[in-house]
């Protein structure tokens, strides 16, 4: 059966004047706001528009893959499309449908007016009767957990998807395909996902890109797509935002990358990086951006410290009521139900093992005071997500371990205490692959990770290979020595790479964010236009830099 989309279609110039009508009747003043910041967006970008060369038949194509009605990455994606399209490329935008004109007008605001629609690829019968027959050999017996994680289907690896789909609704800890209500979520988004993987096929083909971009690359959104280009020998641009307001992190993804972390340093870049100069200004610039992180400086950042305050260590440990003659080990935990199954290989089968694993090891061993502190952005990713009720951690502490001794104390997501201050006074380090193990080396604390990714095996943190060898090293961590001064500075020149190097900065664009106490606004989070001409923007030269690096080969982008 033939699509009917073997084409690009083009912006259809009428027709969305009853879906816009439906949309201002559900939330009026919310479609106002977006309407306004359109009309705005669209006068500020006239120059743009008036600048960008109609594409030529030879012309390279650039597949955004936009599912998506998020003012703030539609802006960020259709910035990055034009920067390309500057350049000579071909921008394509898959959207979801033809009714979601705000994608297509923000698009178009921008100058892009090239889409395909994802409901123009909707499952033939043959395709709905094989994803049915396929999810049912899946589910056939009782799948475990590992089992389900290994499940791919059309060169798509679609158990992670699945499995942090369901972990990411519930707000918990890896769910277990064994109880009732899990293998119900798994039964229901299977066949979805299989039809997806299919959809992509498709998509890709008639899209025809030599790269692709996207902003999420995993979840059953958009996982299936992002396999399909780089099964096809298409590499695919990963596009995150940092800490820092001002700067996006590019990663190219290919078959030997997909499972790197996007805000990792590759080990060819750390190569690279390594054979650079070092001298002074590196070590004040490495001092000074380890103390902007948690300064306040940037809205992204300080949401992950509301209201905390610094505390020397002996404070702190009076503040705790610590023993003063023991050292301090701090695990800093992850967000449980956060994107924890897509990057490198785990000791544990997840991160909720993993955590009380890791806190049973320190309730049995008291030659160290320990600290176990939830990570900050359990509280904004709730508010955001209208979460209530008791925390993923404190369930599985009092599910699985019961009273914690006095030598283990909890440092909520809401704690006073900076992690600034953490950093100063903790001896040790614990964590799978936080940010902490890239930082807590820089100031001569050695820090243990429970799984591969991201830095490990970069030669400054303390990897185990198994387990047995990490839970080892847990119990006699009070006798692990010092780190060597050589250590301490590849720590330090990886988050030179890391937090100074890797960040794209924006200059002819600025992010604008605002707080709320929970859920999320149409315009929380925005996009807003800076520069005000052609010459302003190539004399900025930050989409132009972008362009260059899109059209290369490099892994990582890197500010040299």
């Amino acid at each position: 059966m033939r699509h009917k989309a073997a084409k690009v279609a083009r912006l259809p110039v009428i027709g969305p004047a009853i879906i816009d009508l439906a949309r201002s009747l559900r939330d009026p003043e919310t479609e106002r706001a977006v309407r306004a910041d359109l009309r705005q967006t669209a006068q500020e970008l006239a120059w743009l528009r008036a600048a960008l060369p109609e594409p030529t038949l030879a012309a390279k194509r650039l597949l955004i893959v936009s599912l998506s009605d998020m003012v703030y990455q539609l802006k960020i994606e259709a910035m990055l499309g034009a920067a390309l399209k500057l350049a000579g490329w071909r921008p394509i935008i898959l959207t979801n449908a033809r009714a979601n004109t705000r994608a297509r007008r923000y698009f178009a605001a921008f100058g892009i007016a090239d889409f395909l629609y994802l409901e123009d690829f909707a499952p033939t019968a043959e395709e709905a009767a094989e994803a049915e027959a396929e999810a049912a050999r899946l589910l056939a017996g009782a799948p475990s957990f590992q089992a389900v994680k290994a499940w791919t289907f059309g060169g798509s690896w679609i158990g992670p998807q699945i499995l942090s789909t369901v972990s990411r609704r519930r707000l918990e800890g890896a769910p277990d395909p064994a109880e009732e209500a899990t293998r119900g979520e798994i039964a229901t988004l299977l066949p979805q996902v299989l039809r997806r993987v299919r959809a992509a096929e498709r998509v890709v083909a008639a899209a025809r890109a030599d790269l692709g971009l996207v902003i999420e690359a995993n979840y059953t959104v958009y996982g299936p797509f992002v396999d399909r280009l780089i099964a096809g020998g298409i590499a695919v641009i990963q596009v995150t935002q940092p800490w820092r307001d001002d700067a996006l992190i590019f990663k190219r993804l290919t078959r030997e990358t997909r499972r790197m972390h996007p805000s990792s340093v590759s080990p060819e870049s750390f190569a690279a990086v390594l054979r650079r100069p070092w001298g002074m200004a590196e070590e004040r610039a490495v001092d000074e951006i380890l103390a902007a992180r948690y300064s306040g400086k940037w809205y992204l950042q300080r949401r992950n410290q509301p209201d905390t305050e610094d505390a020397d260590p002996g404070a702190l440990k009076r503040m705790l009521a610590l023993d003063p003659g023991k050292k301090i080990a701090t695990v800093f935990s992850h967000v449980l139900w956060d994107a924890n199954l897509f990057y490198g290989e785990d000791l544990f089968e997840d991160y909720g093992e993993w955590f009380i694993e890791t806190v049973r090891a320190a309730a049995r061993n008291p030659a160290l005071s320990w600290l176990i502190k939830l990570h900050p952005a359990n509280l904004w990713k709730r508010a955001r997500d209208g979460a209530t009720g008791e925390y993923s951690e404190l369930s599985l502490i009092r599910r699985r371990l019961g009273a914690l001794p006095p030598h283990v104390r909890l440092l909520l997501p809401d704690t006073r205490i900076s992690t600034a201050s953490l950093f100063a006074a903790s001896d040790f380090g614990v964590t799978v692959r936080g940010t902490c193990g890239m930082e807590l080396p820089c100031f001569g604390k050695a820090t243990l990770t429970a799984g591969t990714g991201r830095y490990s095996g970069l030669g400054f943190t303390v990897d185990s290979s198994s387990r047995a060898e990490y839970l080892g090293r847990l119990a006699r961590l009070q006798d692990a020595p010092p780190m060597t001064p050589q250590l301490v500075l590849r720590a330090r020149r990886h988050a030179h790479a890391a937090f100074i190097l890797r960040p794209w900065s924006m200059s002819s664009f600025r992010s604008v964010f605002q707080r709320r106490e929970r859920g999320v606004g149409a315009l929380d989070q925005n996009l807003a236009t800076v520069a005000r001409s052609v010459a302003e923007l190539r004399a900025n030269g930050d989409l132009h830099r972008f362009a260059v690096w899109a059209a290369g080969n490099d892994i990582d982008y890197l500010e040299l």
